[in-house]
Order: structure tokens, then sequence, then C-alpha cells
């Protein structure tokens, strides 16, 4: 019997096929992890730009001057780009069945912003389109809990 020694040419081919494949589904998954991360993030986002426009809504106007407009006009708008991300706001007010209440709806929609038209996105982390809706129902007047304080007596 011969003695063989070593690696012959197919099996280190062989080794090499097995061992790219298995790097190519590292790298794949390391790709939609990334993907899948910025995604959530944009997510994250939207959500907090919502959240804050139902919190200026419910501020009042003496603190927020959009919610003076909201109210006034019915609707508002406003965009702002995040991230390689253009988000943009739209909140309308309704009235409700019930006098003293009014209904805010918040619609925050994003998309990724590009260079030029037709090229790819300014940052891999903008990956795609997308919109969430907020709505929450408020008093239009606040109605304030008066408080009582007993008083000592002498």
């Amino acid at each position: 019997m011969k003695n063989t020694r070593g690696f012959t040419l197919i099996e280190a081919l062989i080794a090499a096929a097995v061992l790219g494949l298995g790097m190519l589904g590292v790298t794949q998954l390391a790709m939609h992890s990334l993907l899948a991360s910025a995604a959530s993030q944009q997510q994250v986002t939207a959500l907090r730009l919502a959240n804050s426009a139902v919190e200026c809504w419910r501020s009042g106007p003496a603190l927020c001057t959009a919610s003076a407009a909201w109210s006034a006009n019915g609707q508002g708008e406003s965009s702002s780009t995040l991230q390689g991300t253009q988000y943009t706001v739209r909140a309308t007010v309704s009235p409700t069945a019930y006098a003293q209440l009014q209904a805010l709806q918040v619609t925050v929609t994003w998309r990724p912003t590009s260079a030029s038209q037709g090229s790819a996105t300014d940052t891999p982390l903008a990956v795609g389109t997308g919109q969430i809706e907020l709505t929450t129902r408020a008093a239009s007047l606040p109605v304030f809990v008066p408080v009582f304080v007993p008083q000592a007596t002498p």
C-alpha cells in the first residue's frame, strides 16, 4: 500500500467550496440582521416623532404653537430628515360625538432620501418606506380637579 500524506487537489477544492458556502451564509445573516436593525430604528424614530406631535397637541397653544394651528385649521404637516430618511408628520384634529372631546390622528410616513434622482440612498441605514398612525382623544378644554388643603384650627 502506498502511504499518502497531505491533501489532493480535489480534496482542497471541495474544502475551499464548503468553507466559501459557510462564509456566504454568515455574510447573508449579518446583512439581514443589519437591515432588520435599520428598519426597526426607522420605526422607533417615526413613533418618537408621532408621540412628540401628540404631546405637543396635548400641551396646548401656550407651550406648543403648532397645536393652535392644528386646532384652528384642523390639520398640520411637517417634514424632517434624520439619518438619510425623510419623515413627514401629518396631524389632523377633528370633533367627536362628545362635545368636550377632540380627536387627533397623527400619521408619520418615511422614505429614504436620495443624493440625486435615481441614485443610491445617502446611507445604508435608510432601508425603505413605511407609515404609522396614532389616534388619541383629549378634552378640548382642560378639566382641573380642585385640591382642598385642610386649614389648621387654632
